[in-house]
């Protein structure tokens, strides 16, 4: 079988004391590991509702709709491996040289988070997908696009989505990322949301 591939990654300014990093975790948390489709589309309804409601403070991201079946699964495999690889997945990796999103500084601004598609070629959550994802170049990077597209995901037909993930980093509900952590390497890919 054929797939498409669908990535939206955002870097979120977001404070300590508003709640917002909470909330996100616990959707997470409080989702089950196994989940049926209606499980996934109350997932993503959530998810996705708390990003939404944080559109304005998103500050840079980059996202990425591969519709060529030959590099699709390649895409996900390498988001997911990436991903995994440098962050604290177990709790005896934290604070170890795994841990790569080391905390530099005490101001932790940001909140990066991820989520990852392998839709089934052609089927209903690709064509729309495909759909959305048809967006002239210089409208790319502004927070409309992010928001067209956050809200597009729990519009799919998830019977036609063959993987998904989610990311959230760093990994605890009191962290965060500091500025100078985005400028010091790793994430000169993202581009800055108008």
């Amino acid at each position: 079988m054929d797939y498409t591939f669908l990535g939206v990654q955002a870097v979120i300014r977001t404070y300590l004391n508003d709640g917002f990093r909470r909330r996100l975790h616990e959707v997470l948390a409080e989702s089950p590991a196994e989940q049926s489709v209606a499980d996934k589309r109350i997932f993503y309804k959530r998810y996705t509702g708390l990003l939404l409601e944080a559109l304005p403070h998103f500050e840079m991201g980059f996202w990425d709709y591969v519709p060529r079946p030959q590099e699709a699964e390649q895409e996900f495999d390498k988001w997911c491996s990436e991903i995994e690889g440098s962050i604290a997945t177990e709790k005896e990796e934290v604070g170890t040289e795994i841990d790569e999103v080391s905390r530099l500084d005490s101001r932790k601004e940001f909140i990066i988070t991820t989520m990852l598609f392998l839709l089934q070629r052609g089927g209903n959550a690709d064509a729309m997908i495909a759909e959305r994802a048809d967006i002239p170049e210089e409208q790319c990077n502004t927070r409309t696009t992010y928001g067209h597209l956050i809200s597009s995901i729990p519009m799919m037909s998830f019977a036609s989505v063959r993987a998904d993930a989610v990311y959230l980093v760093p990994g605890s509900d009191e962290d965060g990322i500091s500025l100078d952590e985005l400028q010091s390497g790793g994430w000169e890919y993202l581009t800055l949301l108008s």
